[in-house]
């Protein structure tokens, strides 16, 4: 009964959190200003720092690190358990994104533009044109080597995972669990 109490409340603070950033992201739309944008940024980290303490409190991680420890066979919903606090924040990053397609074709149109420059003479207004195509680049890159990783992690840890796993790996698995409850980057 105490930890549902305790669900509750961790539940609570969430959507207050959530609540705040909505709250905060009207106010960066009445005014745009980098102050704005920073509260409502600092306020989302708080939001997920918040989500994955309470996708914490709901897994049964004691029973999980006891068998790592003990080097005992993993069962599917410890495997499942295992899954999400590795690269549960990645999977579930890849089922929701949707802008993939548009990240691609934004660096293809910088990119696009970049090569265009080159058959004139770079002046001042062209070089600081580039400059600005090479900061729409980079953002749209940033996203991509963001998504691609969150594939390659996803991917790794699936592959990893097939067979039956040997002492080392339950003291490495043991050892990452611990460090990502130590962290606060799930």
């Amino acid at each position: 009964m105490k930890e549902s109490k305790q669900m509750q409340v961790q539940d609570q603070q969430v959507k207050a959190g959530t609540r705040k950033a909505l709250e905060l992201a009207s106010r960066c739309s009445a005014s745009e200003t980098s102050d704005n944008y920073e509260f409502l940024e600092e306020q989302v980290d708080q939001i997920e720092a918040q989500a994955r303490e309470v996708v914490q409190s709901k897994l049964d991680i004691n029973a999980l690190l006891g068998k790592l420890d003990q080097q005992k066979s993993l069962a599917p919903p410890d495997l499942k358990i295992l899954e999400l606090l590795i690269v549960g924040d990645a999977e579930y990053y890849l089922k929701y994104e949707s802008e993939l397609a548009e990240w691609k074709t934004q660096l293809k149109n910088a990119l696009e533009q970049i090569d265009s420059l080159q058959n004139s003479a770079l002046d001042i207004d062209r070089l600081m044109h580039l400059r600005a195509l090479c900061r729409e680049a980079h953002e749209s890159l940033a996203d991509l080597v963001f998504y691609f990783d969150a594939r390659e992690r996803a991917a790794k840890f699936k592959a990893s995972t097939q067979g039956s796993i040997d002492a080392e790996g339950y003291t490495f698995l043991a050892k990452i669990v611990r460090e990502m409850l130590a962290s606060d980057r799930m």
